[in-house]
């Protein structure tokens, strides 16, 4: 497998992803500006708990799904059909899960937003020929469709905010995307002269693949309520105008998150090349691996301050008073971003150790940590203890649960060090000076 056609494949999917991130944060940003803050309060925690639904969709098969393709060529039809069955099991499971909540906000209007967006999940269920496609180092050709579809719901969207700004007609659209995109890939499968199409060969494929997928799953699951438990909680116990301030300010911080995706795509294939030819326990690796972290941290803290400091320019020019206190939930908020970047590097350290309950384990810690934070801090400060209890449970989640256990109490070392670089080099420095001007003194 040449290392050009696997950089090729990732790039066309990282670029794919950030087209989309970038086009929904362009539409977001906008909708802002043109519905009431209540509309957008409850339009964001539809499309939170949206997400929510998604990790229970999705139980974690993704990656084990490609690494079975690639496996076992001769059952592809198979595994596909699995897939394809396990999925929209899961996104009925996940719909459910997400309306259930959706009631402690004990508003009609924010339950039927719910369930409008959350019907998203059966056409995402639909995607599993993207990773045949992923297999094959194909990415390319499910990245033009999406990309186009990308650009055509946002030419869409735009008309709909020139002419119609309407939040059912948005929570619609975000239904009805990913089925449309799903479909058009789903053909284009059947259609590939190589393709292994679909036989159903029974219920115990399924059964494996989500045996194996367990701890993913729950991991997964885990990660999405710690990073939804705030917008959640906001809405049950403020209301859509709290979330829809916390939510701009998050949505921005947010932003910053697809950078770990870009960062460690360029540094990863150094770090396992390292580890290949030294060994896990070698001196070059673990030395690597500290310098990643460094520059994973000290990138995030740069990124992060420009956001805030930017914040406090652009949000009341851009949005006006009534989102004025979104700018301080913002200069918290991307507070978390350094860790965020350091945990990019950890996690994929976890699946290169093959340490995968220890995914569960960090995510579980934090999702705790966020709800016990959010419903301490919500009432006293509102949107703003929101932002406080993510940091916190983020920073428990990338770093501090490192030190949990013996396996992984490595990594939070050369964390720690990266975190503390520059104070340890200037104390280094001090020390070297102190040492030089005594042995001076004694000279004399």
């Amino acid at each position: 497998m040449k290392s050009s056609s696997v950089i090729g494949n990732g790039s066309w999917d990282a670029g794919q992803q950030f087209l989309t991130t970038l086009a929904n944060a362009a539409v977001t940003l906008l909708l802002v500006t043109v519905v009431s803050v209540g509309d957008y309060g409850m339009y964001s925690y539809a499309i939170a708990l949206s997400s929510l639904g998604m990790a229970v969709m999705s139980a974690g098969l993704s990656g084990l799904a490609v690494k079975k393709l690639v496996e076992d060529r001769e059952a592809n039809a198979a595994i596909i059909a699995s897939l394809l069955l396990a999925r929209e099991a899961f996104a009925l499971a996940g719909y459910a899960l997400v309306l259930l909540i959706s009631l402690s906000s004990q508003d009609f209007p924010t339950i039927l937003a719910t369930a409008l967006a959350a019907a998203s999940l059966f056409g995402r269920g639909l995607e599993a020929p993207d990773m045949w496609y992923l297999s094959q180092l194909r990415s390319r050709r499910t990245a033009i469709v999406r990309g186009v579809a990308t650009l055509g719901f946002l030419a869409v969207r735009l008309i709909v905010i020139a002419y119609m700004p309407n939040i059912w007609v948005f929570l619609a659209l975000f239904a009805v995307e990913p089925m449309f995109v799903s479909i058009l890939i789903l053909i284009r499968y059947c259609r590939e002269v190589d393709s292994p199409r679909l036989a159903f060969d029974g219920f115990k494929r399924a059964r494996l693949l989500l045996r194996e997928s367990l701890p993913l799953m729950l991991s997964g699951l885990a990660n999405q309520v710690n990073l939804k438990a705030d917008i959640v909680l906001l809405q049950a116990m403020q209301g859509s105008v709290s979330v829809a301030v916390y939510s701009l300010a998050a949505r921005l911080s947010e932003l910053t998150h697809f950078f770990p995706v870009i960062f460690m795509n360029s540094l990863l294939p150094g770090v396992l090349t390292m580890r290949g030819l030294h060994g896990p326990n070698s001196r070059r690796y673990q030395n690597r691996l500290y310098r990643t972290y460094f520059r994973a941290f000290w990138v995030g803290v740069l990124i992060s301050s420009c956001v805030a400091i930017g914040g406090y320019v652009a949000i009341p020019m851009l949005f006006g008073a009534r989102y004025l206190d979104s700018v301080v939930i913002l200069s918290i908020h991307v507070c978390a971003t350094p860790f965020v970047f350091m945990a990019a590097v950890y996690s994929k350290w976890i699946i290169a150790e093959g340490l995968l309950w220890v995914s569960l384990l960090r995510h579980g810690a934090g999702a705790v940590l966020n709800i016990v934070l959010c419903l301490a801090l919500i009432p006293l400060y509102g949107g703003v203890g929101a932002a406080l209890a993510t940091v916190a449970s983020y920073t428990a989640a990338s770093y501090l649960s490192c030190f949990l256990g013996r396996s992984t109490r490595g990594q939070g070392i050369l964390m720690t060090r990266a975190i503390f670089a520059p104070l340890l080099y200037v104390w280094a420095n001090l020390v070297h000076l102190l040492g030089m001007k005594k042995r001076q003194q004694g000279g004399q």
